[in-house]
């Protein structure tokens, strides 16, 4: 049907704000992903990520994170956030996405204890980054802190969530035990800090 209408518009949502991408990682379509990701013009591909990890298909993550936006592994650490201004891969026209904007690809598989797809997305390089000090006075998060220190401090949290997965310290780390002592440890300064 694609190749009979070239005009096609494969991006045209429905009453939900879902695209054909969206509504077949959903599904759990396969070959339906793999026929849309050869479309150059397919959008939304980012947001078809983060859903395909929160369903746990492995294939689906598989096929999205080889498709050629994903060639520069640095996209699989970057957030809505981060690409808002740089690119369209995350973005859900207009901003409006399922997921909170500081949610990484990474993070999101260690938030749902996703093995498999966390170590497949270690293997690609992808890392989640340390939230900054509490009282970090980079340009960064002073920004951060400034515009909106509620969602500073949500994506903090979401940070800390990820680290903190059993799952991400498992793969991530050569001594989990002791990798979980010590983010309990920077944990209970940090509550300390905060109160």
């Amino acid at each position: 049907m694609l190749d009979e209408l070239p005009h096609l518009n494969i991006n045209c949502v429905n009453y939900m704000d879902q695209n054909a991408l969206q509504l077949a990682v959903i599904n759990e379509h396969l070959e339906v992903c793999k026929l849309l990701l050869e479309k150059k013009e397919i959008a939304r591909i980012g947001d078809a990520l983060l859903l395909a990890i929160r369903k746990g298909n492995i294939w689906i993550v598989e096929v999205i994170i080889s498709h050629k936006a994903f060639a520069d592994n640095q996209w699989l650490v970057k957030s809505f956030r981060q690409t808002e201004m740089e690119d369209d891969l995350f973005s859900n026209d207009g901003g409006r996405s399922r997921f909170f904007r500081d949610i990484t690809p990474i993070i999101l598989a260690s938030q749902c204890l996703e093995y498999e797809i966390l170590h497949v997305l270690l293997m690609r390089g992808a890392r989640i980054e340390w939230p900054h000090d509490y009282f970090c006075q980079c340009r960064t998060c002073s920004d951060q802190q400034s515009c909106d220190s509620f969602s500073h401090s949500q994506s903090r949290i979401s940070a800390y969530k990820g680290l903190a997965s059993p799952a991400y310290l498992c793969l991530s780390s050569q001594d989990p035990v002791m990798a979980a002592l010590e983010l309990s440890n920077e944990l209970a300064v940090l509550a300390n800090t905060e109160k």
